[in-house]
């Protein structure tokens, strides 16, 4: 037992891609989701999918919908993940989002490793200085305190509860290929396309 379960985060608004879900993109003959799924299946103990189900269809993994407003933000597809009754009784969460194809192999053990070693409740990637929210690693201890800032605080990005808990930050070195690229433009899919040849 690796002691970790993920959620992908495939809720969000495709509207710069011009399509309903960004997720199920095709990327040399795999979906997004699926180049997520492959990368990060290896790593964890279960995996569930945030989106609308309808958008999804019939996928190898099950889908979780929000459970509060529409595209209230990464934070709520984490809650919803959380509170799901089928996850495993493994202590941590890691969010990845459907964009990131280039998911690090390594992700899960370096996280795990740090986040323990720092007795913090939440560990999150860090490339080139930038803070890769949507790639973090989070005890399921704290399902409380991210309801509060979800619902009562009314925040739905990561970084105000990254503050709030002392996150530890894990470095990437640089690399020629940025593991965390995100596609959100047809041009990034373009590269990305590129990216999967070198």
């Amino acid at each position: 037992m690796i002691n970790v379960d993920a959620v992908i985060l495939a809720a969000g608004q495709s509207s710069r891609m011009g399509v309903a879900s960004k997720a199920l993109l095709p990327l040399k003959g795999l979906s997004l989701l699926d180049h997520v799924i492959t990368r990060l299946a290896p790593q964890v103990d279960s995996l569930v999918v945030s989106g609308d189900k309808t958008l999804l269809g019939d996928l190898e993994y099950p889908v979780v919908e929000d459970l509060t407003a529409k595209f209230s933000g990464p934070l709520a597809g984490l809650y919803s993940a959380l509170i799901y009754s089928d996850l495993s009784d493994a202590e941590y969460l890691l969010v990845v989002p459907c964009d990131g194809p280039l998911v690090p192999k390594d992700l899960v053990a370096r996280l795990y490793r740090e986040i323990r070693l720092a007795d913090s409740d939440v560990a999150c990637a860090r490339y080139e200085g930038v803070i890769q929210g949507t790639f973090s690693l989070w005890h399921k201890r704290q399902t409380a305190a991210i309801k509060n800032t979800l619902l009562v605080d009314k925040y739905g990005g990561f970084k105000p509860l990254l503050d709030k808990m002392d996150a530890v930050y894990v470095d990437w070195i640089k690399q020629s290929i940025n593991p965390f690229f995100n596609i959100n433009t047809p041009d990034d899919l373009d590269q990305a396309e590129k990216l999967l040849d070198i």
